[in-house]
């Protein structure tokens, strides 16, 4: 994937303003970062290293999160 780098860089904060599905996102997966906070300064790679996560379908996850929000944006 090569938005790897961009999609962990983006910070926590970000994604939950981004949309409202990023909330259950992170809820499903236990996930302190709700209401933390430090969400604006967490990146998503912050999180997956403090919670040890699979990389991979995390940041992809995230990525298709924003995606989604971005078509239907610019679909209304």
């Amino acid at each position: 994937m090569s938005d790897d780098f961009a999609i962990s860089e983006t910070s926590v904060e970000s994604l939950l303003k981004a949309t409202p599905k990023a909330v259950r996102f992170f809820l499903d997966r236990h996930l302190g970062c709700v209401g933390c906070g430090f969400a604006r300064f967490c990146t998503l790679g912050d999180v997956v290293k403090t919670y040890h996560i699979d990389e991979q379908p995390f940041l992809e996850e995230a990525q298709n999160l924003l995606v989604q929000t971005n078509v239907i944006r610019s679909s209304e």
